[in-house]
Order: structure tokens, then sequence, then C-alpha cells
């Protein structure tokens, strides 16, 4: 799952964020982000990503 020239958080953190995702109301499909259209289970393996919740990230 990793992405070229990506840093990778630890996994306990990428447990930590997709606790945090699969636990939100703005979870589709059980994998994609209702506000950004990504599939969670990338996005909250990338260290630079940020949480897309409107007003305040999650995570």
């Amino acid at each position: 799952m990793a992405v070229q020239n990506r840093v990778a958080v630890s996994n306990e953190e990428y447990a930590r964020r997709l606790d945090t995702c699969w636990s939100c109301p703005s979870l589709q499909y059980e994998s994609t982000c209702k506000h950004c259209g990504c599939l969670v289970a990338v996005r909250a393996k990338l260290s630079d990503s940020i949480c897309p919740y409107p007003g305040q990230s999650r995570w």
C-alpha cells in the first residue's frame, strides 16, 4: 500500500487513524471519504495527509 516517495506513519498511528475513519459519519461504501473521495486506507497511511473533515481534522 506504499505510495512512491511518501513517508508512511507507524502501524500504531495507522490503526488509530483507521479506527477514527471507520467510526466517522462521513465514511461511504466502507472505504471512501465523503469529503475528498479518497480511499481512507491509503490516506491514513501517509504521514503528510490530514483528515479532511470540515472544520477540523479528526486525526
